[in-house]
C-alpha cells in the first residue's frame, strides 16, 4: 500500500512516468479503487500550495534536502479536523534528522521483528532465523528471512498415510510470508498461526487457519479447490486473492479481493464478488454479507497501521501498545483531534509523533517510555 500512496501523491504532482501511471492503475484495479473513489481521494487533498510550504520548510532546516523518510507527504482535510496522510518513501543513505517540534530526552526504540517457528509433524518446534537468506531449517523449505518457501511439487491424487502437516505460528510483531507446494502465496499478520500439509494430496487443497489472519493469493488449479478451514467456516476457491480473519468470538470474516469465493458454515453459503466481505460463525443459519474497501482489509499485509478519520486517543492507544510507551495528557481536549494516517510498524516512533505535531495543533514531549501530549 506504501507504493500506491506515494504513486497518488505522485500523480496530484503531476510527475508521474509513463510506468509509473501503468502500476498506478493495475495497483487500484487489485484494491478495487474505482474512480470516483481515486477521484474523491484527490479532491480531498489540500492545495499545492500548502504541500509546498510544508516542503519548503522542510528544505529550511535541512541545508536544501527533503528530509529522507517524508519525501512524499499529503496532507488531507476532515470533517472539522486536519488529517495527516504519510506516505514514507525508503532512501538507505538519507540522513533523518528531528527538526523539534517535540521534545525528547529519550528515544523510544523501534521495535524489532519478532522471529515465527514452525512446529513440525514430529513435534519439533524450529524458529525461523530473519537474517537468514537460504536457510534450511525447516524440509522441504528455504527460510528467505521474511518468506518461507516450500519446494514446489505436484499434488498426489490419493491422500496417503503419511501426509505430514506443520504449523506455522507468527507472534506478536512477526508478519511472516510463506509459499506453499503449490505455489499459493501466503501473508500471515501478527497472532496467527495456520496448519498446512508439507505436500498436497487428494481432490482438495486444505488448511486450517487456527487463530489470527491470513491474506492468500492462491495458485489456479481447477482440478483441486483450496478450502481454507476456520473455526467459523470455511472459504471454498479455485485460484484467487482473498483475506481470512478469525475473529475473538470463533466468527470468521472472509473478505475478496480478485476472483470468485465460496464461504460455508453448516447448511448455509454464498459465492462472494470483488470488493465483498463475509462475515459468519460455525451453525449459523445466515451469512452476512456487505461491501468494503479492501484497502481498509489489507493494509496491515504491508506492515502499517492504518487510521482513517480516528480520534488521537484511539491512536495513541495503539502505538503505546506496540512500542510499549505510556500516554500522558496534559490537555484532555486533543484526545478528540483527528487524523488520517498510514504508519511504518516498524519506523521510529519520534519521527511519527514530530510529523503528527507539524500538521496539528497537537505537541509531544518523550521521556524515557512515556509520552506526554498536550496543545500547542
Amino acid at each position: 500500500m506504501k507504493k500506491l500512496h506515494r504513486l497518488i501523491a505522485k500523480d496530484i504532482f503531476d510527475c508521474l512516468s509513463e510506468e509509473e501511471r501503468k502500476q498506478l492503475e493495475e495497483l487500484c484495479r487489485k484494491r478495487g479503487i474505482g474512480a470516483e473513489t481515486y477521484l474523491r481521494m484527490k479532491t480531498e487533498i489540500v492545495s499545492q500550495g500548502l504541500h509546498e510550504e510544508i516542503l519548503k520548510a522542510r528544505r529550511s532546516r535541512t541545508g536544501g534536502r527533503v528530509i529522507g523518510r517524508w519525501r512524499y507527504v499529503a496532507v488531507l482535510v476532515l470533517p472539522l479536523a486536519v488529517a495527516t496522510y504519510f506516505l514514507f518513501g525508503r532512501q538507505e543513505d538519507a540522513v533523518v534528522e528531528v527538526s523539534g517540534t517535540i521534545q525528547m530526552e529519550s528515544k523510544i526504540p523501534v521495535v524489532e521483528r519478532k522471529e515465527p517457528k514452525v512446529i513440525l509433524a514430529s513435534g519439533e518446534e524450529v524458529y525461523l532465523d530473519r537474517k537468514e537468506k537460504q536457510g534450511r531449517e525447516v524440509p522441504n523449505a528455504v527460510n528467505r528471512g521474511n518468506e518461507l518457501v516450500y519446494e514446489t511439487s505436484r499434488q498426489a491424487e490419493e491422500v496417503g498415510p503419511a501426509i505430514e502437516y506443520n504449523v506455522l505460528v507468527v507472534p506478536k510483531g512477526g508478519e511472516f510470508q510463506m509459499v506453499l507446494a503449490d505455489g499459493t502465496k501466503v501473508w500471515l499478520n501478527e497472532n496467527t498461526e495456520l496448519k498446512y500439509p508439507v505436500n498436497f494430496a487428494g481432490e482438495q487443497r486444505e488448511v486450517y487457519l487456527e487463530c489470527g489472519e491470513v491474506y492468500l493469493e492462491v495458485a489456479k488449479d481447477k482440478k483441486h479447490p483450496f478450502v481454507m478451514h476456520t473455526a467459523g467456516g470455511d472459504v471454498r476457491v479455485l485460484g484467487t486473492w482473498f483475506n481470512v480473519k478469525l475473529l475473538d468470538d470463533n466468527k470468521m470474516e472472509a473478505t475478496l479481493v480478485e476472483g470468485k469465493v465460496q464461504v460455508c458454515s453448516g447448511e448455509a453459503e454464498t459465492v462472494l464478488k470483488p470488493n465483498q466481505q463475509a462475515v459468519v460463525g460455525k451453525g449459523e443459519k445466515e451469512i452476512s454479507v456487505k461491501e468494503v474497501e479492501i484497502e481498509d482489509v489489507i493494509y496491515w499485509k504491508e506492515n502499517i497501521f492504518l487510521f482513517k478519520d480516528v480520534c488521537l486517543e484511539k491512536i495513541m492507544e495503539r502505538l503505546s501498545d506496540w512500542y510499549g510507551f505510556k500516554v500522558e495528557y496534559r490537555n484532555h481536549s486533543v484526545k478528540n483531534e483527528r487524523f488520517y494516517i498510514s504508519i511504518d510498524k516498524y519506523g521510529e516512533v519520534d519521527k511519527i509523533l514530530e510529523l503528527m505535531s507539524e500538521v496539528s495543533s497537537v505537541r509531544f514531549e518523550i521521556h524515557d517510555r512515556t509520552v506526554s501530549v498536550s496543545k500547542k
